[in-house]
């Protein structure tokens, strides 16, 4: 019996430690019907390996849409152009500091406010931004994912579904 309750709590709190921590950019719903000539892509600087992480997950999410024939890193004034930045919002995480004290154990409730610009460039002439905003509360705690991912999976797909209705960048014949 007391052995069956030591793997019972394992078993929990592995399930636990892995919903925390399994917080990774969910595939788009968005799947194209034709892919766009070739586009260059921006994802603004990199500053730290957790940043480029999550442009390596953006990529590869916007890769498995099928609405890229070819999607360069980089930007370009020859051709079109993406760039894809997520401003910040103005907050500023104080309550991460304290969760970092307490070990992520106390389920802080706080506000979050996420931001997405998808900008359109023809041969280096701006052609449209389009501006996303995800805005609401959470729980800042080690067990509870963060609804960033959500919220940006959310915002990539409403941009490809207005680009793909704008039509600013012709399909590949």
């Amino acid at each position: 019996m007391k052995l069956a309750a030591i793997k019972s709590c394992a078993l929990l709190g592995a399930l636990l430690t892995l919903g925390g921590c399994a917080n990774t950019l969910p595939p788009l719903d968005y799947h194209a019907t034709q892919a766009y000539v070739p586009v260059t892509l921006g994802l603004g600087p990199v500053n730290t390996r957790h940043e480029e992480y999550r442009q390596t997950e953006t990529i590869s999410a916007l890769k498995n849409t099928g609405a890229f024939s070819m999607l360069d890193g980089g930007y370009t004034r020859n051709g079109y152009s993406l760039l894809i930045t997520e401003p910040w919002s103005g907050e500023t995480p104080y309550l991460a500091m304290f969760n970092v004290l307490t070990l992520f154990t106390l389920p802080v409730p706080y506000h979050y406010q996420d931001n997405l610009r998808g900008s359109v460039f023809k041969d280096g002439q701006l052609l449209k931004t389009y501006n996303y905003s995800r805005e609401g509360w959470s729980v800042l705690a080690w067990y509870v994912p963060s609804p960033k991912n959500r919220n940006k999976q959310e915002m990539l797909d409403q941009l490809l579904t207005e680009m793909d209705k704008d039509k600013l960048i012709p399909y590949q014949r």
